[in-house]
């Protein structure tokens, strides 16, 4: 199976900062762990998934704990806890000397042989909860900061892609806050559930339109005056919907989303997958997915996202009730499992971004991408020539983001005209560290790439310094995890090592489930664990982007097939804690390096 990883959008990118206090962000983020590096350029995810009984499955989404009572029973409704982590070392908490500076996501992939019954569990009903603790950089500093938690509450979201509700304009600030039910901008919803959920958001039809161009006039996707052909939106089979008001970030309101559809479906951007591998999820972060996005990026304060990143991920076995509607949404399977001795067995394909100079840093953190650097460390702080970065301004030592192994001022954190400040080098208006090119302006951020099958993918080098744009530069390292599990047997989810290959399906292979309708027994709890891929790196909060890989591979943006939570959802945590973590950049986040808009605008 081969495809094309569309870059991730940067969700957060997307969100505008004109209304983010940044003193604020930055007093909240600036002490960096100081982590020391004993491995490099490595891609080693760790995954944890375990059925529990009924009930007892939790999170702490501040500590990032789980708590579970096991159980994988015949017949029972279990809660599924896991966790997704990677670069974190053997002790396994982020900021620990024992740290390891892995490369992040290119890309995830995974399928579910079942999706919950869409008309039998009502809209608002609660599906489960996320935590992440993402690691970022801010304002071209180094990305060590780790220290802000946002966590999620999933709900079921309608699926009527006729009964819409719109964002603001693109370029207003907040531009989702009505979408979440709060509008005076104060960060606390006075209408629950937010729009968001019960009705269905308009940009939804501009993602998943195969033929949709652009917003048109007004700057609002998926209303009467877009740009787009004959070809109507493709509609979901399911939809789960999180969204949070980030207060350090001027109330910035946040929407993820996990985004089901029928086997089989041909999504834009998407490869043509087998049916047999079961119904494919894509995770939507702001505007943003692995299907394309509805809005350009635009920059902010937060310049990198890379690893260590920690997640933990609660999937309900039945719903939980919604305090906010008159109904009580509770007590409706989400998953039944089958009878004792069945294996449950799905596929989560990872891929590493890439790194074109081999230097262990990938193109998305790296400023000099062609050049290995041995001194300069982008998750390390930068304090002048000694570790690599020697600028001045004002004659003040102030590194500016671009090692000297590339920088054509290196003794001086500015170009003049049209920049004329340290941060930015060129004047374009993405922070150097945020910047895909940071020494030719280039304010589209424009990346295309093409994959193995043409389509634009990308290397997370833009265009207009990218010197080999024939094809992506740098390899990408797979991961490849089956994960399976046997009714009434180890609640323990086991996940094979990493593979190189996708399996196969049928015999000898992965079972193909073409036949295994909706609703069926162990039906996931496809929005409680689905996320949101996110983009590691120049600060891009992935939007789920970057669709499966397949032998082509990912290129540089973190995307997701999400899995639904029935099909052993640990790869189900990863998205959506990814999709948190992106959140988090969203916090302020620059456009990323890994940006590939579907359709210009």
């Amino acid at each position: 199976m081969t495809g094309r990883l569309n870059k991730l959008l940067p969700p957060f990118a997307l969100l505008r900062l004109a209304a983010i206090p940044l003193l604020a962000l930055v007093t909240l983020l600036v002490s960096g762990d100081g982590a020391v590096v004993h491995a490099a350029g490595g891609f080693n995810p760790v995954n944890t998934s375990t059925y529990c009984k009924e009930g007892t499955g939790t999170i702490d989404p501040q500590q990032l704990t789980v708590g579970c009572q096991p159980d994988i029973s015949e017949g029972s409704h279990p809660d599924i806890v896991s966790s997704f982590n990677i670069g974190l070392g053997p002790d396994n908490q982020a900021g620990t000397p024992d740290d390891t500076f892995d490369y992040n996501f290119g890309g995830v992939l995974a399928f579910s042989p079942t999706v919950p019954d869409d008309t039998a569990i009502p809209i608002g009903a609660v599906l489960g909860e996320l935590g992440s603790q993402p690691t970022l950089g801010l304002v071209s500093t180094a990305c060590n900061n780790s220290q802000l938690r946002v966590p999620f509450t999933f709900l079921k979201g309608s699926t009527d892609i006729n009964d819409k509700v719109y964002p603001q304009p693109f370029g207003q600030s907040n531009d989702l806050g009505p979408m979440s039910g709060d509008n005076n901008g104060d960060g606390i919803p006075e209408v629950k559930p937010a729009p968001a959920v019960t009705h269905y958001p308009s940009f939804l039809n501009a993602i998943f339109d195969p033929d949709w161009v652009d917003f048109g006039p007004d700057k609002i996707a998926g209303n009467d005056d877009d740009n787009n052909g004959p070809a109507p939106p493709i509609k979901p089979v399911f939809r789960a919907v999180g969204t949070r008001s980030i207060a350090e970030a001027g109330h910035l309101w946040v929407i993820l989303q996990l985004v089901i559809f029928d086997k089989g479906t041909k999504l834009p951007n998407f490869p043509q997958f087998d049916p047999g591998y079961g119904y494919p999820s894509v995770v939507v972060l702001q505007t943003a997915s692995a299907s394309g996005s509805a809005t350009p990026p635009a920059p902010s304060a937060v310049t990198d996202f890379c690893t260590p990143l920690k997640t933990v991920n609660v999937s309900y076995g039945v719903t939980h009730d919604n305090p906010d509607t008159p109904a009580n949404e509770g007590g409706i399977p989400i998953r039944t499992l089958p009878a004792a001795g069945t294996q449950i067995v799905s596929i989560a394909y990872g891929s590493s971004q890439r790194d074109a100079d081999g230097d262990g840093f990938e193109n998305s953190l790296d400023t000099c991408p062609y050049t290995p650097d041995t001194v300069w460390n982008p998750h390390l702080q930068d304090t002048g020539a000694a570790t690599g970065d020697s600028d001045q301004f004002s004659g003040t030592s102030y590194p500016d983001g671009i090692p000297d192994t590339c920088d054509p001022t290196p003794n001086e954190a500015t170009a003049g005209p049209p920049a004329n400040q340290p941060t930015d080098h060129d004047g374009d208006g993405f922070l150097n560290r945020g910047d895909n090119c940071p020494t030719v302006a280039n304010p589209d951020q424009a990346d295309n790439d093409p994959g193995p099958t043409g389509e634009p993918v990308g290397d997370g080098i833009g265009d207009a310094c990218d010197t080999n744009p024939g094809s992506p530069d740098g390899a990408e390292i797979k991961c490849i995890k089956t994960n399976v599990a046997v009714v009434g047997g180890d609640p323990n989810v086991k996940f094979s090592d990493c593979l190189s290959d996708l399996p196969p399906l049928g015999a000898g292979g992965v079972p193909d489930t073409s036949a295994v309708g909706a609703g069926g027994a162990e039906s996931g709890a496809a929005a409680a664990a689905g996320g949101a891929g996110t983009a590691a790196g120049r600060g891009a909060a992935g939007a789920g982007g970057a669709a499966a890989g397949g032998a082509g591979g990912p290129a540089s943006g973190v995307g997701s097939l999400s899995p639904v939570g029935g099909s052993v959802p640990a790869w189900a945590a990863i998205a959506a804690a990814l999709g948190a973590a992106g959140v988090l950049g969203s916090a302020g986040t620059l456009a990323s390096r890994l940006i590939k808009r579907r359709r210009d605008t």
